[in-house]
């Protein structure tokens, strides 16, 4: 299992930094291949409540690419054409038994998954928005590490036994202390970068990537599923190993416009 882990990571991770370092649509290849997949995902595991697929899928896709090309601009409008999408599904499509809840899962696939991702563009089009991307992929990498085997070695505090009973609060701790090394180490690198702003972004990141974990978790314990799915051996699915950041990088985008203002604003580095 661990042998799988680490080929995986050896493989996908230069694909990230590439896409990252690379930008434009490089990434939002990665990203419209992501976000296909992850509504597959999701979707695949809410089969019984019969999402509107079509709808979800191209209401993910527009959601990415609208941030893409017209940044938040682009995201609220694949978001409203979404709501216009639902709206002629429920005057034309076949209403049937429990339509809004169908209606309701449908859509909270394009905000979890297909908002997520398209935070991870609008992240990179900020100035710096390849070290900012580098910080949040960094964060969460090492926060899972840390959490893993700080979790291993002295974990004996229960931090959610009902979502996921192997997780400790020594590991969320330990979590929290990766996620600032990673923050600080990205900081070496990026000198326009504070040092105490660093190490809030590595905090927020580390705290809200392990909701974004824990929520994922609690899907799939609802389900009674180990993973979201097979694509990534000794990872399971893109749910699984993405589901930090699909919460991190849209915290991540505003606390960094809060935090460093004009620095970040787009088209100054």
């Amino acid at each position: 299992m661990l042998r799988q882990r680490v080929l995986v990571a050896v493989i996908g991770l230069p694909i990230g930094l590439a896409a990252i370092i690379l930008g434009g649509y490089f990434i939002l290849g990665l990203a419209v291949v992501l976000v296909l997949l992850g509504l597959h995902e999701y979707y695949s595991l809410l089969r019984p409540y019969r999402p509107n697929l079509l709808i979800g899928y191209l209401a993910g896709l527009g959601v990415v690419a609208g941030s893409f090309f017209w940044e938040t601009r682009g995201l609220l409008g694949g978001l409203a054409a979404l709501m216009i999408l639902t709206f002629f599904w429920s005057l034309f499509g076949e209403l049937g038994a429990h339509f809004v809840g169908r209606m309701a899962v449908t859509v909270f696939g394009v905000f979890w998954v297909g908002v997520g991702f398209a935070y991870v563009l609008l992240l990179r089009g900020l100035g710096h928005g390849m070290a900012l991307t580098i910080l949040v992929l960094a964060c969460t990498i090492l926060s899972d590490t840390f959490a893993y085997f700080v979790g291993r070695a002295i974990g004996s505090h229960r931090m959610a036994p009902r979502i996921s009973p192997k997780k400790s609060v020594e590991g969320a701790v330990g979590g929290l202390v990766g996620a600032v090394v990673a923050a600080l180490i990205v900081k070496l690198y990026s000198p326009w970068l504070p040092a105490r702003d660093a190490i809030i972004l590595g905090l927020v990141i580390g705290i809200v990537g392990q909701w974004g974990d824990l929520f994922e978790s609690a899907i799939k314990r609802d389900f009674r599923v180990k993973d979201s799915g097979r694509i990534l051996p000794g990872h399971g699915g893109i749910l699984d190993r993405f589901d930090a950041i699909l919460f991190a990088g849209f915290v991540a985008y505003w606390a960094a416009v809060l935090l460093l203002g004009d620095v970040v604003t787009p088209g100054t580095g």
